[in-house]
């Protein structure tokens, strides 16, 4: 089961409607829960979360790296990213202080996640 995670001031929220069935809106809930997740987060599960904060600072990883964590991330715990056609892009720039990434992910060519760390 997957629950309605909205915030109240989304235009979408409906306080009397508690899970979603339609696919493409539970892919997209699992995709935000996995990219904000850190890892050991999870009773039971050390290993899921993408800790994406953790490569954002540290200057060991480069755009593969960090795509090759969220696509196995994706692959171990969101099949449903390869029912609908799921395509990551990562994009570090070096600034002066810190890091900036982009994380571009398209769902099915027709939704877009944009993250920006």
């Amino acid at each position: 089961m997957e629950f309605y995670i909205k915030n109240i001031d989304d235009s979408q929220f409906d306080p009397d409607f508690l899970q979603t069935e339609e696919e493409i809106a539970m892919l997209l809930t699992q995709i935000e829960t996995c990219l904000f997740t850190r890892k050991g987060e999870v009773l039971g599960d050390e290993r899921f979360g993408a800790n994406l904060e953790d490569y954002v600072y540290s200057f060991m990883y480069n755009d593969d790296m960090l795509k090759n964590v969220i696509l196995e991330q994706f692959g171990d715990y969101i099949p449903l990213t390869y029912k609908y056609n799921t395509q990551v892009e990562v994009e570090f720039l070096g600034q002066t202080e810190r890091n900036v990434v982009f994380v571009d992910i398209t769902v099915d060519n027709r939704y877009k996640i944009e993250v920006y760390i």
